[in-house]
Order: C-alpha cells, then structure tokens, then sequence
C-alpha cells in the first residue's frame, strides 16, 4: 500500500500520499479528506486508509496528474508511426470531434476513469445518433489507449475491459436495383469518371482499390488483375492531399480478379483512349501507370470521386446512394443472382473471421470468372467510348 501521513492545512486535512513516479522515485500527491481537523481520530485514520486504498492501484503519477481527454491525444500522436494514415486521421477526427471535448467537461483523469464512466460515454454517442458501429470504433479507440497505459505501467489494469461493448447493429444500406445500375453506366458514359464507376459496378471495388489500380498490374495473357495497391486521402504536413500505399486494406483484400471478355474488350478500349489522349495533349499530358486518370492523365484523386460522383446523380436524377454503396450494389446484384455469400466475399474481398473458421476452401478463379460473366453479359453493356 502507498505510503503516507496527514497532514493540516488551513483547518483542513489532507492524505499526502508518496506516489511512484515511474523512475524509482516518488512525488508527493495531496489529497483532500474531506474532514476537519477536529474530528476524532479515529475517523481520520479510517478516512485515511481509504484513501491509501483507493490510490494503492496507480503505477505511475501520470495517471493521476492526466486528463485523459488529454492522455489519448498524447497516445494517438506517440503511437502516430503505427498506425496507417487514414487510421491516423480518423482517429484524430473522432477525438477532437467528439471523445476529448466529452471528456474533457467531466475533467476525468486517467487514474480516476471507471467502466461507468466509458459506459456514460457510449450512451451519450447513441443519443447523439452516432451508429454502433460507429461507437464500436469509438470503443477501439479508447480500449487500444488504456491498453497503451498498462503496457506503459501508468495504469494497472484497462477500465475499458470491464465495460459493455456497444452493440454494432445492422447497417442499412441503400442500393441500385439491375434496370438502376444500367442507367447510372448510361450517365456516367463520356464522364471523367466512367471507368471508375465501370470497375465499382462490376467488380464491387472499393474507391481506394480502384484509385490504386495500374496498368501493371494487369496480365492480358491470363486475363485477370490484381488487387495490390490503393490510394487515399490523407495528411501530409496538416493539408489534406492523395497517399498512394503499396498495401491494401487487408490481407485478404490483397487479390487476383478474372476478366471476362467484356472486361478485356473495355481495358483494351480503355488504353486505346488514353493513348489518343496522350497524343492530343503531347507535353501537357502527364504520364503515368494507373488506370484511372482524366483526359489529361492526371490520377484522378478520392475526393474528386466523392464530388463528381454526387453531381453525376444529381443530373442523371437516379436517387443518391454514396459511392461506396455501389459496392452493396454489386454483391447484392450477385447475392440475388444466386451466388452464395462465400463467393461474394472473396470476390469483393471481404474479411471474416466467422467465414475464416467455418469454411476452409477458397473460392477458386472459375466462380470468380463465372460471377464476372454474369453481370457483365447481364448489366451495363459498354460500347467503346471509355473513358
């Protein structure tokens, strides 16, 4: 137990406590008891003990002396290296935004955060309106900064370990039916952005796999692609700017896609394009591997896509679904198409770690290629006006 003495000061009484300060050494913590010096003394020492008690499980000062509204922005910059950079920014976000300035009015320390006190924090998030998915991320957040704590022996144990997790609830998601996603093809063709809403359509690719995509990584001769790199929006140097990352977001993200004779009749129109673009533009034009790029051959950037994307529903008049839900579009186009989610999942990528115990075969290039097949011949037939 933490050693100490009481001591009086202006007619009040104060636990000094001699707490560890993580260097082998101690720092004095004065602690109000909350008593006058004319109690009994009885009543002091019990008071006393209780405070000794209470502070018996801090491992280091910091915990005391820390808000941890102001610990957990400390936390997401020293462990910043760790982490992606979209990770990076969304954590930033979502503490300035909503986990520091919550804390920050309750004036919680790190040592003095209770399970209740999480709790009361996930609560307020749904009255707020925030999803639980949204709060499960929250929970990440906040789990993954205690846990920094303990490993760093300013706290005992993690707080958060003891709390009920929220609970992620189903997302609701808007999507196209067949006769919509053939009208979305027919307005965005002659777009900047056809090919990009071409290969999300088809391929259920998420925005920063099809930013990613180079021409390198195509192999006509066995007619398929690979899924190997992205591009996303991230800071650099406090501007927000396009990343190019040589990874995917998963592992099982990372991934080789067939192509159906459609889809190599349009890459080939494709190329084509670019290259008389090339030619028109000589100089101006800027050179580069990916497949997405504008008439002058610029890499198109994921904020352009979001923007653009939206002022193409707008004028086409087809309802507003987000961009990413043309990829819930497309596997629910091959759900409803009779492919089972199995499938569905290695062709879009998807992570799981239910699937991951309950199946143990991989879906092979055949129903990749008979997928493809189908919502090729079956959606969207392109003539060769790619962009």
């Amino acid at each position: 137990m933490i050693n100490g003495s009481i001591q009086e000061k202006n007619g009040c009484l104060y636990a000094v406590l001699h707490i560890p300060t993580g260097e082998g050494k101690t720092k004095q913590k004065w602690v109000n008891m909350g008593m006058k010096s004319t109690e009994p003394k009885r009543k002091k020492r019990e008071r006393f003990d209780e405070i000794r008690i209470q502070y018996s499980d801090i491992a280091n000062l910091e915990a005391v002396e820390t808000r941890f509204c102001d610990f957990i922005v400390k936390w997401n910059e020293e462990t910043k290296e760790d982490k992606s950079i979209t990770t990076y920014d969304n954590y930033s976000h979502m503490i300035t935004k909503y986990i520091y300035p919550y804390f920050s009015e309750k004036g919680t320390t790190v040592f003095d955060l209770r399970p209740a006190d999480i709790e009361g924090y996930y609560r307020y998030l749904k009255r707020i309106g925030l999803s639980g998915k949204t709060a499960l991320n929250h929970h990440q957040i906040i789990y993954t900064s205690l846990k920094y704590a303990v490993f760093n022996r300013i706290l005992k144990e993690n707080p958060a370990e003891f709390v009920k997790r929220p609970k992620k609830g189903k997302a609701e998601h808007e999507t196209y039916d067949a006769e919509e996603l053939k009208e979305l093809m027919k307005a965005a063709k002659g777009d900047v952005l056809e090919s990009v809403i071409f290969l999300t359509l088809w391929y259920g690719l998420r925005r920063e796999e099809i930013l990613g995509l180079r021409w390198s990584n195509v192999n006509f001769e066995k007619h398929e692609f690979h899924i190997c790199e992205t591009v996303v929006r991230g800071k650099v140097d406090g501007k927000w700017t396009r990343v190019e990352r040589p990874t995917t977001k998963t592992d099982s993200s990372n991934r080789i896609l067939p192509m159906s004779e459609t889809v190599e009749s349009y890459l080939r129109q494709l190329i084509k394009r670019q290259q008389e673009n090339r030619l028109l533009c000589g100089n101006c034009y800027t050179e580069s591997d990916f497949f997405c790029v504008n008439r002058m051959g610029e890499p198109i950037n994921p904020d352009y896509v979001t923007h653009h994307y939206g002022d193409l529903l707008k004028k086409s008049g087809l309802k507003k679904i987000t961009f990413h839900e043309l990829r819930h579009s497309c596997a629910t186009y091959m759900i409803e198409a009779g492919y089972t989610p199995f499938y569905v999942k290695e062709l879009l990528g998807h992570s799981s770690s239910a699937f991951t115990e309950s199946v143990y075969i991989h879906a092979g290039m055949g129903h990749k290629q008979e997928m493809i097949e189908t919502i090729t011949s079956e959606i969207m037939p392109i003539d060769d006006n790619a962009q």
